[in-house]
């Protein structure tokens, strides 16, 4: 029974993997099976729509992995918003933790700093914007692999460790964020950073940086897979 289990989460996996979607024989293929083994399997995900047949007879992700997919990202926010609010309290200023989503970035918690008013800074949960643009964007993007003709300030972030933008999202606002990292076990690709209102001067990376390290270490440690 395991086995099939583990078969079938595989399965899921092989088919978020193809943009072109999957058929009976690629599945076969990849979990090394008989057509009728695969076909069992595609039949079984498709009855609880976690797979999708289309008219050309290949199969795609279905409406019940995005479901699961929300709640994973609210038990996702629960976890890290108590960390995230000590981040903003610690330095001063609007903490968060994005995600990637369709291929961009979104705001999944947000905090405030209790003792200081964060005039200006419109950011909030929800928040979504391509992930080339902004200091949580690109700190995603500098988890992945070196790629041709990818935008500078990525390949700046994947060298320093962290990235900082200046207006991108927000006119009159310096962000600066790290990637969380461990994408594998988060089953997520992530960064937590902050954002102000001033230049990137005023974000004084020397004293930022070793709070963002700091509560990498501790959501890597909570959201990770023991």
């Amino acid at each position: 029974m395991l086995r099939t289990l583990d078969r079938g989460l595989e399965a899921i996996n092989v088919i978020s993997r193809s943009s072109q979607g999957v058929t009976v024989q690629d599945l076969a293929t990849a979990l090394d099976i008989h057509r009728a083994a695969a076909y069992r399997i595609l039949d079984t995900l498709e009855s609880r729509q976690f797979a999708h047949k289309g008219s050309d007879g290949t199969y795609r992700l279905g409406s019940g992995v995005l479901a699961v997919s929300h709640r994973f990202m609210a038990q996702f926010r629960v976890v890290a918003q108590p960390v995230i609010q000590d981040l903003a309290n610690e330095v001063g200023m609007t903490a968060f933790l994005a995600v990637e989503d369709a291929g961009q970035a979104l705001a999944l918690a947000v905090a405030e700093p209790v003792a200081v008013e964060s005039l200006g800074i419109r950011f909030q949960v929800g928040f979504r914007h391509p992930l080339a643009q902004g200091a949580d964007g690109i700190a995603i993007l500098a988890q992945r692999p070196e790629r041709p003709g990818e935008p500078a300030a990525v390949t700046t972030a994947r060298q320093c460790g962290y990235s900082v933008t200046s207006g991108e999202n927000q006119p009159g606002a310096a962000g600066m964020a790290v990637g969380l990292g461990d994408v594998e076990a988060l089953q997520v690709e992530a960064s937590v950073g902050v954002i102000r209102l001033g230049g990137p001067q005023d974000l004084r990376v020397e004293d930022v940086l070793p709070h963002l390290e700091g509560v990498r270490r501790s959501l890597r440690s909570l959201l990770t897979k023991p």
